[in-house]
């Protein structure tokens, strides 16, 4: 079975961190959805929504 193309190429994500960077925002995030759509979510996450942490799943 062939692997699926990624939801997000680097080259878009290359562009929103450095159009990010440029507007001097520092705390953003995207949320890509398994039907291709994606979403910029800027400012601080709140913690009540924020699922487990990534880092923590793979100790």
């Amino acid at each position: 079975m062939a692997a699926r193309p990624a939801l997000i190429k680097q080259v878009e994500l290359t562009r929103v961190a450095k159009a990010m960077q440029a507007a001097g925002i520092k705390s953003w995030r995207i949320i890509a959805r398994p039907d291709g759509s994606q979403e910029v979510v800027v400012g601080n996450m709140d913690t009540a929504t924020l699922g487990p942490d990534p880092d923590e799943l793979f100790r």
